[in-house]
């Protein structure tokens, strides 16, 4: 049986059941550091009910994610996006003008011996056989009996069927409305247009943006924050006039920056400048100019540029809704791993929406012409891109652990050390510096264990600089401040810690300080 069949229960049988299926390496690495230090790990995990797909983020995780999201927010503000935060509980006539109740599907198969549910098109590609999203389910279990495949305990595979990945949550008593849980957040985007382009004097081109949980049943969540049931997205839905596709603010700084993109029916990744994206190979100068704004974000959270790509979506495989999609996938120890689905999704969410509601909700002109909107889509797994960014930041020198984090990104500024936690001078004076400085950045103080078990700790988790009050440090007023990433160690006075380290978090080199 898939090890995900099973319930999780405790962090070991956790570790031993995703290690079974998985190979070593560092995946591993990063899901025993997330257990050691607290920042995931598996929801209710005390009960051997605990089900499947859910994560809890530790403090660390949480302030981890918290940056994350301090970072997307910024990228609101600089693209002038508008942020909403939309309900996750909607009427199923939302979804049945999505296509979500007919279309939102997996295909399922089901051990005979043990009833367990596999995810069939997952199974083939594990056994080497390439098959899309659009392959339909008749094809997979031809496939599936070529193969001879049986289930992980051996028992005959009964033939694909569709699985909806919807939650349902029916509400109120009595007579109740039907409601499911938002398996993507951007239709409370699509119903809220309306109303935020009334109130807000919007203009076209528009972003509206939102970050929060979706829900989907999935067959068989796995590889811990990859595929969840319940996860977090960061989307943005650009509305704009198709008519103006090539009229972009900011397309001049951004024409001549190369994308890294994979073409279908092509093995190799070619760095394109956004302005030959947009002759030719891509709708527009807009859709060139937001594909370019979604990698330079992912470089600012510390991915090496060389580990990007946009990978076209072939007609197979897109949406059905999509006139064009490109999936933004990063290198990992477990091969490419998307984290922004990026889709021309053209007018027809506010076209259905529109047929389904019977409220009109046209965008009107300066002139009083009415348009439907076209939209482009930026869909980022959240959940994910903490997986990628700790991977990524995951490095091994010796005996250490270090989580190089950027700054930016780190749970912590610094942590604050007595070089001795029986010397009441020493404890006195680093109390007091802790205090000073956690009035401006996020800091801790620690006296427990010696100070390299202390430097490693926060190490481990990426906080980029520590702070050491030695015996010196009562006679000069100064400190030792040391670097995570190289061990390299500076004398600084007391007097001067708040700048240095906002020098430090803001770019300027340790050298250099």
């Amino acid at each position: 049986m898939n090890i995900f069949s099973y319930v999780v229960y405790s962090s070991q049988t956790f570790l031993n059941r995703i290690f079974s299926s998985f190979p070593m390496g560092k995946y591993e690495d990063v899901v025993n550091l997330a257990l050691r230090r607290g920042i995931f790990f598996p929801a209710a995990e005390i009960y051997k009910t605990a089900a499947a797909g859910f994560y809890d983020y530790g403090p660390f995780g949480t302030s981890i994610r918290n940056n994350l999201l301090a970072e997307w927010r910024k990228w609101l503000r600089a693209e002038e996006f508008l942020e909403i935060d939309g309900a996750i509980t909607l009427p199923a006539d939302v979804f049945k003008a999505s296509g979500h109740l007919e279309s939102f599907n997996d295909p399922m198969t089901q051990c005979k011996k043990t009833g367990a549910i596999i995810r069939a098109d997952k199974l083939l590609e594990e056994h080497g056989v390439k098959v899309t999203e659009g392959t339909p389910i008749e094809e997979l279990t031809k496939l599936i009996r070529e193969k001879k495949l049986k289930s992980p305990a051996g028992g005959e595979l009964s033939d694909v069927k569709q699985f909806n990945l919807m939650v349902k949550a029916d509400v109120g008593f009595g007579s109740k409305t039907a409601c499911y849980l938002r398996p993507e957040t951007c239709q409370s985007i699509f119903t809220a247009w309306n109303r935020v382009q009334q109130t807000n004097r919007v203009k076209l081109p528009q972003g509206i943006s939102q970050i929060g949980k979706s829900f989907r049943n999935e067959i068989s969540p796995r590889q811990t924050l990859l595929r969840q049931v319940e996860f977090v997205q960061a989307e943005t839905e650009v509305f704009f006039d198709p008519a103006k596709i090539n009229e972009i603010d900011g397309w001049e700084d951004t024409k001549h920056y190369k994308i890294n993109i994979q073409r279908v029916g092509e093995d190799k990744i070619e760095a394109v400048s956004a302005d030959a994206l947009a002759n030719g190979i891509v709708s527009g100068k807009l859709i060139a100019y937001y594909l370019a704004k979604t990698q330079q974000f992912f470089e600012n959270l510390g991915i090496p540029k060389e580990n990007m790509r946009f990978r076209e979506v072939s007609n197979e495989e897109r949406a059905f809704y999509a006139k064009e999609g490109w999936d933004f996938e990063v290198k990992t120890s477990l091969g490419w791993i998307e984290l922004v689905a990026n889709n021309y999704r053209t007018d027809y969410d506010l076209t259905r929406h529109m047929e389904i509601s019977g409220t009109n909700i046209q965008y009107v002109r300066d002139d009083g012409t009415k348009l439907t909107p076209h939209v482009w889509e930026i869909s980022i797994g959240f959940d994910r891109t903490f997986y990628v960014v700790l991977e990524h930041a995951l490095k091994q020198e010796g005996e250490r652990t270090i989580l190089s984090l950027k700054p930016n990104l780190a749970p912590l500024t610094c942590g604050i050390f007595p070089l001795l936690k029986n010397k009441p001078e020493l404890v006195s004076k680093a109390q007091e510096v802790y205090k000073e400085l956690k009035e401006c950045y996020p800091c801790m103080y620690d006296e427990a264990g010696s100070i390299g078990k202390r430097y490693a700790r926060l190490d481990e988790v990426g906080v980029p600089y520590c702070i050491t009050i030695d015996f010196d440090s009562l006679t000069n007023n100064d400190v030792t401040l040391r670097e995570r990433d190289t061990g390299a160690q500076k004398r600084i006075k007391i007097s001067a810690l708040k700048d240095t380290l906002y020098k430090l978090v803001t770019g300027t080199k340790f050298t250099e300080v």
